[in-house]
């Protein structure tokens, strides 16, 4: 559903479809059939990539589309309470979060709390999965890719709620990017397998 909507997206063609079963009683109670945690980028919305209408999604931004305290809770909220089957982390191309962290990984920038405030801790999320990127890789496009999938993996292994609903199979962690240019979502490979 996800991937049909982004190609409605991309075609110009939006629909606002409804999957969850709730219709008009949407102002009491919500049953989004998907988490997506996503960069905080203005250019990033989820409802609109993915031709959904509101209650469908349910949504945690932050810079980086990293695993912090907010995000992890969100999702545990959206898969315990409102049983949703789909977990994705979804980059974006170009991130600025992912920029500053390949700059922070080469040695070539830092982010002092004195003058950049939290902004420092924020990129510090993203740091090891650039690390884990050979320097001479170590382009955009495929740190993106990279911290989104590692992203992933993060929250699929968190316990005490994603971790057993993955293994029971009752959801499913993906990662993606979405192109800011030609308005494509392109599913990501699992950390360590092989990239094209």
């Amino acid at each position: 559903m996800l991937l049909e909507g982004n190609r409605r997206h991309q075609n110009g063609k939006l629909e606002l479809r409804d999957y969850s079963p709730v219709g008009e009683d949407y102002a009491s109670r919500q049953m989004p059939f998907a988490a997506i945690i996503s960069c905080a980028d203005s250019r990033v919305s989820p409802t609109l990539v993915f031709d959904v209408d509101r209650g469908n999604l349910f949504s945690s931004k932050v810079a980086g589309n990293t695993i912090d305290s907010g995000t992890l809770g969100s999702t545990e909220f959206a898969i315990k309470v409102l049983g949703v089957k789909l977990v994705m982390v979804l980059g974006h191309s170009n991130c600025g979060a992912v920029t500053a962290a390949i700059d922070v990984a080469n040695g070539d920038a830092s982010y002092p709390p004195g003058e950049y405030g939290e902004i420092g801790g924020l990129v510090d999320r993203v740091v090891p999965a650039i690390r884990d990127v050979p320097q001479a890789e170590r382009t955009v496009p495929t740190c993106v890719e990279v911290n989104a999938a590692t992203q992933a993996a993060e929250i699929a292994r968190r316990g005490p709620i994603v971790r057993p609903a993955v293994e029971a199979g009752q959801i499913e962690v993906v990662a993606a990017v979405y192109d800011l240019e030609t308005a494509a979502v392109s599913l990501v490979p699992p950390v360590g397998s092989p990239r094209d």
